[in-house]
């Protein structure tokens, strides 16, 4: 499904980005529930920019050819715009990881 219904482009999760989350969340929760809470929300908050400003985040060529990556506090959000350009509209936005900011990035699979 694309985004063509309302203009703007469909906000979509892997499996493996729904799975990085839920693992941060359960991580941090053990120790800290609230703050699981807090990190859970703000890493969706900030997917949902993405929604008005797909290109928001930097391209990130050495991940894949396609990646780009958001920032939000120590994690990083790599997603893929479809089709994947500089310019014209954008039908859907996949967010592909979820990952800490000090692993290797190109050795996520």
């Amino acid at each position: 499904m694309t985004g063509h219904v309302t203009g703007r482009p469909a906000l979509l999760w892997t499996p493996q980005a729904r799975e990085d989350l839920l693992e941060i969340y359960v991580t941090i929760g053990l120790d800290n529930p609230s703050a699981a809470e807090r990190v859970y929300s703000a890493i969706e908050e900030k997917a949902s920019l993405l929604v008005g400003t797909p290109r928001l985040g930097v391209r990130r060529r050495e991940i894949a050819p396609a990646a780009r990556m958001l920032v939000e506090g120590v994690y990083l959000l790599l997603y893929e715009t479809h089709p994947d350009s500089d310019d014209g509209p954008v039908e859907r936005i996949e967010i592909v990881r979820v990952v800490h900011g000090h692993r290797d990035l190109t050795r996520i699979s």
